[in-house]
């Protein structure tokens, strides 16, 4: 059996490879997290998050610190536009339901109206889902990224459905050991970034 100490300390093996990756994680949660900490950034941030975890999975990532700032300056207006969007958006959602759940009026017409607003509410989440990592890619306007993003989430059901469940398992996570919530948070948008990838690759193409 022939051992081969070189191959232990060799930077390019499996084993180091993974542990690379693990620490790039965990500075890049920390990344996201400070960036975020005036919340109106929060979008810019995830988006600066995205445009490192997408390379990875193929590992055609850069520096941690230099791809993340890179992408969070040349993306933040568009981000941050967006982030605000969904807070508004989430926000009058949730005040209808709540109306609605309240509503003095008859029950045909309460239940109808709570079941558009409840689609409204699920088609509005999903599209928020794919919202930053598309912008890494996505050159064109608010507009066009938004309902780009609005097509996608509807007409791939089995990658959003994917997606979302990992971000279940994050929120698992972040139950159980929530010190760690900005590492949890990187690491399973490195997970969803397969999906992601995948699905944009697939645009691409079709655009080509």
């Amino acid at each position: 059996m022939n051992f081969n100490i070189n191959g232990i300390f060799n930077p390019e093996n499996r084993f180091w490879s993974f542990i690379d990756k693990l620490v790039n994680l965990c500075l890049l949660g920390v990344l996201w997290a400070l960036f975020s900490l005036p919340v109106v950034t929060a979008g810019a941030a995830t988006t600066a998050l995205f445009g490192y975890t997408l390379p990875l999975t193929e590992d055609e990532e850069g520096y941690v610190w230099q791809t993340f700032i890179r992408t969070f300056r040349k993306k933040f207006v568009k981000s941050t536009v967006c982030w605000i969007g969904i807070l508004a958006g989430g926000g009058f959602l949730l005040y209808d339901l709540y109306c609605c759940i309240h509503l003095n009026a008859l029950g045909a017409l309460r239940i109808m109206a709570f079941a558009v607003l409840f689609c409204l509410i699920i088609v509005f989440s999903l599209t928020a889902v794919w919202i930053f990592p598309l912008t890494v890619y996505e050159e064109g306007t608010i507009r066009q990224t938004i309902g780009r993003a609005v097509v996608i989430a509807i007409g791939n059901p089995g990658m959003t459905v994917a997606i979302v469940s990992l971000y279940a398992l994050f929120g698992i996570a972040v139950y159980y050991i929530p010190v760690l919530f900005m590492v949890w948070f990187a690491f399973f948008s490195y997970l969803t970034s397969y999906f992601y990838r995948a699905t944009f690759r697939k645009y691409l193409k079709e655009e080509e």
